[in-house]
């Protein structure tokens, strides 16, 4: 097959070429290929911006820039180009810098950490064992031993109840 760019040379190279989704083929020599190359202004450009990068730049962005994390020494600068936070403090040290950036990349602006998620009901158990706990040392401590025993059989009720739970027995 002859280049369907020159007619002359035998095709070698097919070359693709996408613009707005739409594609275009051609199957051109190698000479032909070369000449495209050099008259590309660019190559790749994307469509959207990337989220890191900040096209206006005032004053105050600059001296920002230089601040560093006081907890794990992480400048803004860095997390700025990378898009990767140093530690849970850094989203509070930059909270305005940082949102912009951080709404296009992560799920949301809280750090949360590497606690795995948890089940509602079970936290609400743990949080009703310490509440009962709490209120059993009181009850003991005013002699109160019939509220007491009532709540040592709760705090068991809740606390088989959890333990059948976190066992994957729901």
């Amino acid at each position: 097959m002859n280049c369907q760019n020159c007619h002359k040379n035998f095709a070698s190279v097919r070359y693709a070429e996408v613009v707005d989704g739409i594609v275009k083929e051609l199957q051109v020599c190698q000479a032909c290929l070369d000449k495209m190359q050099e008259t590309m202004s660019s190559g790749f450009e994307y469509s959207t911006p990337s989220p890191f990068v900040r096209k206006e730049q005032s004053a105050s962005d600059v001296i920002y820039r230089t601040e560093t994390c006081s907890t794990c020494g992480m400048p803004l600068q860095s997390i700025m180009d990378s898009g990767q936070v140093g530690c849970s403090d850094c989203y509070s040290k930059f909270p305005i810098q940082l949102e912009s950036i951080l709404e296009g990349i992560h799920a949301g602006l809280i750090h949360r950490g590497k606690i795995p998620r948890q089940d509602d009901v079970r936290v609400k158990v743990r949080a009703n064992l310490q509440n009962k706990r709490a209120l059993l040392k009181s009850a003991l401590g005013t002699e109160n031993y019939e509220e007491a025993a009532s709540l040592r059989d709760e705090i068991q009720a809740l606390e088989t109840g959890l333990s059948v739970s976190e066992s994957g027995a729901d």
